[in-house]
C-alpha cells in the first residue's frame, strides 16, 4: 500500500492489506455514535444526521463494530496508538487494547475555548474531548518531549472556524494535529489514519515530514482533503522558490 495517498473504502477491508506491524503510529478520530444530537453552527442550529451512525441502533451495536477496527489497529501497529473518544466509550477501548497487550499510557483532554451552545440549556456545553494513547511495549516507545510547560495532558484550542472550516462535521484544528504527531513520532515514520475524513492528519504530516497513509469512506471528503494536502504542497514550492530567488 503506498504511502502520502488517501483510499477510498471501508476500513475494515483497507486494513487487511496492511503487514503486521508496519505502522509507527496511528492517530484516528472514529464517529462517535451522536445521532441526533443538535448542534449550532453560526447562526443556524442543525441536528446531527451522520451517515456512518445510521447503523447502530444501540451503543452495544456501535462498541462491538469499534472492536472490529481496533482488533485490525493493533495489528498492523508497531508503536502507538491515539484515540479520539467519548468519555463514556473510552473504559471500552481501553480494556480491549490492554486485553491485547498493549499498555493504556495516557489519556489527554482537549478543551474548546469555543464550543457549540447548549441549545435546550438541560446540560453542561460539550467542551472537551479525550484523547486516548497507547503504547505496544510500555519500555521502549516514540515520545518526543519537549518543555515543562508544553507536555501537559490538557491543552486548549478553539474548534475550526472561518476559513480552515471545511464541511466534515468534527474536524480537528491542524495545530492539535501537529502537536501529536510531532510528539509520538519521529520524521520518515508512517501514520495512519483510518478515520481521514477532511485530511488534517495528512496536513500535518505533510508538513512535519511524516509519512502518511489515509482511508476514508466518504468521497466528498477524500476531494476535500486531497485540496487541502495540494494546498500545502504549492506552498511549499512557492516558500522554497522565495528562498532560491534570495539566495
Amino acid at each position: 500500500m503506498e504511502t502520502n495517498k488517501i483510499y477510498q473504502g471501508d476500513c475494515l477491508e483497507l486494513m487487511k492489506q496492511i503487514e503486521d506491524k508496519s505502522i509507527d503510529l496511528v492517530l484516528t478520530d472514529p464517529p462517535y455514535n451522536v445521532q441526533g444530537q443538535i448542534f449550532k453552527f453560526g447562526k443556524k442550529e442543525k441536528r446531527t444526521k451522520f451517515k456512518w451512525d445510521e447503523g447502530f441502533k444501540t451503543n452495544k451495536d456501535y462498541i462491538a463494530w469499534c472492536y472490529l477496527w481496533l482488533e485490525q489497529i493493533e495489528r498492523i501497529t508497531k508503536d502507538s496508538i491515539l484515540i479520539w473518544s467519548k468519555y463514556s466509550d473510552a473504559s471500552y477501548f481501553i480494556e480491549f487494547l490492554e486485553n491485547k497487550g498493549w499498555k493504556h499510557k495516557a489519556g489527554i483532554v482537549w478543551h474548546k475555548t469555543n464550543p457549540m451552545p447548549q441549545i435546550r440549556k438541560k446540560n453542561y456545553l460539550m467542551s472537551y474531548e479525550t484523547l486516548l494513547w497507547f503504547v505496544r511495549d510500555n519500555k521502549n516507545y516514540k515520545f518526543n518531549f519537549s518543555t515543562q510547560k508544553e507536555m501537559h495532558n490538557f491543552f486548549e484550542s478553539s474548534i475550526c472556524m472561518g476559513k480552515v472550516r471545511t464541511k466534515h462535521p468534527s474536524q480537528k484544528p491542524l495545530g492539535v494535529t501537529e502537536w501529536l504527531i510531532k510528539n509520538h513520532s519521529n520524521e520518515g515514520d508512517i501514520v495512519l489514519d483510518v478515520f481521514m475524513g477532511s485530511g488534517t492528519t495528512a496536513v500535518a504530516c505533510k508538513q512535519l515530514n511524516r509519512n502518511f497513509i489515509g482511508f476514508e469512506i466518504n468521497p466528498e471528503y477524500i476531494k476535500i482533503a486531497n485540496k487541502r494536502i495540494e494546498e500545502v504542497k504549492q506552498e511549499a514550492m512557492q516558500s522554497e522558490a522565495r528562498h532560491s530567488s534570495q539566495a
